[in-house]
């Protein structure tokens, strides 16, 4: 039975970030229906790879900042464009980016990536921001058998106990204590009871969005508890890309 460990840290960690190479992605386009979307993805070096789903505000500087760090502990990235190439700078801009969220055809779309990367690596993880948890989670529920694991930061996770009890793969979840964290304790909860495999970090103080400096024009930042989270989501991707 894999190791289940729940974090629940209300102190702050010295911790070194790293700094970021710039690594080059390539741009691709997945047709579906009438309507294009894109994805962008590293040089192949590694038999693991990363689905990164961005948040409200799509692909912005937090998610090439994403491709860069995992580009650097070892792994090849692929960061999913839900909105088509299109990306906000304000709250305003991302609502109204959300709205227009192609439902009809997105999840085709994921399905063409999420069959292009396992064609080319062996160790699959997901991992999304916020409004991307939502895809991030359906998408690893969905293919669950070769999912090797999640990572979901402050975002809506499911409480439904069929779908809860298809999370057979490690999974991390990550929040603010300031960011009404008992969906996500429930959510831990009952996917130990089903499986064993969820562990949970809160962090202090920290509220939602505390990564993205966009959010509230910056008002949620928190680089300490981004970098605290994002040691322990290195961690977690280390450990279980064996």
């Amino acid at each position: 039975m894999k190791r289940i460990i729940v974090v629940l840290l209300y102190f702050v960690l010295a911790l070194n970030s790293g700094v970021a190479q710039g690594i080059t992605l390539e741009k691709k386009e997945v047709k579906t229906g009438n309507t294009s979307f894109y994805y962008y993805t590293s040089e192949e070096k590694s038999d693991a790879v990363v689905l990164l789903f961005h948040d409200w505000f799509g692909v912005s500087d937090l998610s090439y900042e994403m491709a860069d760090r995992i580009s650097e502990a070892g792994m090849d990235v692929v960061i999913m464009d839900l909105y088509k190439g299109k990306s906000a700078k304000t709250n305003q801009e991302a609502g109204g980016l959300m709205n227009s969220i192609d439902q009809a055809n997105m999840w085709e779309y994921i399905d063409e990536v999420l069959k292009i990367a396992g064609k080319k690596h062996e160790n699959i993880f997901i991992w999304g921001f916020s409004l991307g948890t939502i895809p991030a989670s359906q998408t690893a529920i969905k293919n669950n058998e070769i999912v090797d694991g999640m990572i979901l930061f402050y975002g809506n996770v499911t409480q439904d106990q069929e779908q809860i009890a298809k999370i057979t793969f490690p999974t991390l979840m990550v929040m603010g204590a300031k960011d009404n964290p008992d969906g996500a304790i429930n959510f831990f909860n009952n996917v130990n009871k089903a499986s064993g495999t969820a562990r949970l970090f809160i962090y202090p103080n920290a509220r939602h969005a505390f990564a993205q400096k966009l959010f509230n024009a910056g008002g949620n930042y928190d680089e300490a508890a981004k970098e605290a989270s994002l040691e322990v989501a290195f961690r977690f991707l280390l450990e279980y890309n064996e």
